[in-house]
């Protein structure tokens, strides 16, 4: 396991190299051609600029937790919050060690460091996802963990696990069962290994130092001793429930240890930050794409007969009725449509009735299907966003009838204002099932932060230009 956790943080390091020397070729070469005065070749000398940002990138615990022995990732969130922040210091230090070595750094452009540190920041994060895409498809930098527990979360972890290529985790087997009982994972290509006392012998054997302990915590309390005698890593992870991840700290009150848990969506100043930000981006948003809300109408009239705009009620904060406005993607006579078609096709009924969504839906139009691949039916949703009707991202907006799917969750999740775009929507988007974005729903609200949201911002584009699970 130890080669394979260091193949990972190897190929990570190689990733974040080419990353940066991509980005400064890019803006060097660019700023060039538009006619900077310098040789390119002149910004050979940043190079230490990579060597920088590799380190700062080590301590800050990117290459999964320790460069040398790789544990968990962090969050994506957080990964993309401390790559800004390794890209702002490597860029900022060499810049200032230039200038206390030579007294200067005329001749060479500061507006090519700011975009190369800004480009780095924002796009390295993308180059070591196709590191890990290819890591995965190469079968290397697979890190074995084993698995302790076949309930529902350790059942949702197998299915997580199996097609993850962010983590690099890969279940070697797992353990349930303290006598001759065991429940049994439902991806039945995963091992059984034994019973949960069988774990450290069996993990002792296969050399893997990584546990994922989803069992009893009874039984997690009672096997800690001999858990901490051999694994490095202990995941421990016992309930599916959503819970406020980011802005926990560990604590101890004379010697007992803890978890302190902040709710950053009960903060008022971050509320007010929310909004604040929300009215910025959008009126940004708005002033890229306004075209479209001239040449998107004229086709929607020149190929169906019918109103430019279509509104639906939907819960908004709260509670309160809100009218979400889009683009009409669908024919005139929709709602008769749906019904013949749900009178007739029991199949198409059943889909109806558990996700308000048809992967063959006989209602929407031609050009309506491209702007819900390319989400541009949404667009008008701008406008709920200037009223304080709608956030720029938030939890799916849902109707009435939806709300039976969210159940106990649905007070934490209506306490926000629902978003044009969010974390559901750039994880699968309609290919999710309810019980997916109920918890996706949560987890955003739970945790919300600038970070998240400008992560989901770069996910939602790069969701869209590939039209990924979109109907």
């Amino acid at each position: 396991m130890a080669n394979q956790g260091r193949i990972r943080a190897l190929a990570l390091m190689i990733s974040d190299v080419v990353s940066i020397s991509f980005v400064w070729a890019v803006v060097v070469f660019t700023y060039w051609i538009f006619g900077g005065k310098y040789s390119p070749s002149i910004y050979l000398d940043f190079w230490p600029v990579a060597v920088v940002f590799v380190v700062a990138n080590a301590l800050l615990g990117l290459y999964n937790g320790s460069w040398m022995y790789p544990g968990a990732p962090v969050p994506a969130v957080e990964e993309m919050r401390r790559l800004v922040v390794s890209s702002a210091i490597s860029h900022f230090a060499i810049v200032s060690i230039y200038v206390l070595l030579f007294q200067t750094i005329v001749g060479y452009s500061r507006i090519v460091v700011a975009f190369s540190g800004v480009g780095t920041a924002l796009l390295s994060q993308s180059f070591r996802n196709w590191m890990r895409l290819t890591l995965s498809r190469l079968k290397l930098g697979q890190i074995k963990v084993l698995l302790a527990g076949s309930g529902t979360v350790a059942n949702q972890i197998a299915e997580i696990l199996k097609d993850d290529t962010y983590s690099g985790f890969k279940i070697a087997g797992y353990f349930d069962g303290v006598k001759e009982e065991k429940r049994g994972l439902k991806i039945s290509t995963i091992p059984y290994l034994g019973k949960l006392k069988d774990i450290v012998p069996e993990a002792k054997k296969r050399n893997i130092k990584i546990l994922l302990a989803c069992q009893d915590e009874r039984f997690f309390r009672c096997q800690m001793k001999e858990f901490t005698s051999w694994f490095t890593y202990l995941e421990y992870l016992p309930t599916a429930s959503a819970f406020p991840v980011f802005g926990a700290k560990a604590v101890a009150f004379d010697g007992i240890g803890g978890l302190e848990m902040v709710n950053q969506g009960r903060k008022k100043l971050l509320r007010f930050q929310k909004r604040v930000l929300d009215t910025i981006a959008a009126l940004i948003a708005f002033a890229i794409v306004s075209p479209l809300f001239i040449i998107i109408p004229i086709i929607i009239r020149l190929t169906s007969p019918g109103p430019v705009f279509y509104s639906q009620k939907r819960v908004g904060r709260n509670g309160k009725q809100i009218k979400v406005r889009k683009f009409r993607s669908m024919y005139s006579d929709a709602d008769d449509r749906l019904k013949f078609l749900l009178a007739q096709d029991p199949a198409a009924a059943k889909e109806w009735e558990e996700n308000f969504k048809l992967k063959k839906d006989p209602r929407i139009t031609p050009f309506g299907a491209f702007l819900r691949k390319t989400s541009l039916d949404e667009l008008p949703q701008l406008f709920n966003v200037f009223m304080g009707q709608m956030s720029l991202i938030g939890p799916r907006p849902i109707v009435e009838e939806e709300i039976r799917h969210y159940g106990e969750y649905y007070s934490t999740v209506n306490s926000v204002r629902p978003g044009i775009t969010g974390l559901w929507q750039v994880s699968g988007r309609s290919d999710t099932d309810y019980t997916r974005r109920v918890a996706l729903d949560m987890y955003y609200v739970l945790n919300w932060s600038p970070w998240i949201d400008l992560w989901i911002i770069i996910r939602t584009f790069f969701v869209v230009i590939l039209m990924r699970g979109a109907r």
